[in-house]
């Protein structure tokens, strides 16, 4: 056994824990735009995965343009993986986008600029009857 051999089994062992653990992130963060960017993730890994599967065969027995696969899977786990992070940055600025940010200066601003308001007969009232209830 090649060290070169080793080293490729190792690597496929390391893709097989990647994408034991891509499934079971996977797995708790299925739902949302999050979910979404992790099964496309999980994705890509299998792709990885099966380029090392490529290469460790290149090394066992010729396979006939094992180099040009490897190549395809490769581009295929990068654009799976460029994707996925490109969903999850748009997630998260969607998020903080959503987000209002309170202008607490202008806010109390306006309190002390406010006059008093005289309250009329019918809001001491009510008032009166939310302090009984």
């Amino acid at each position: 056994m090649t060290l070169v051999l080793t080293v490729e089994m190792m690597l496929l062992l390391l893709t097989l824990l990647a994408l034991w653990w891509g499934v079971r992130l996977h797995a708790l963060l299925r739902a949302g735009e999050l979910g979404r960017s992790w099964q496309f993730i999980v994705l890509g890994v299998l792709l990885l995965m099966l380029r090392e599967l490529l290469r460790l065969g290149n090394q066992l027995i010729g396979v006939p343009f094992a180099a040009f696969w490897e190549r395809i899977a490769e581009a295929g786990f990068m654009v799976m993986l460029c994707y996925a992070l490109w969903r999850q940055w748009n997630a998260f600025t969607f998020m903080h986008g959503r987000r209002k940010k309170v202008n607490w200066q202008r806010i109390a601003q306006s309190f002390e600029a406010a006059p008093e308001e005289q309250k009329t007969p019918t809001q001491e009232g009510h008032e009166q009857w939310y302090r009984k209830a």
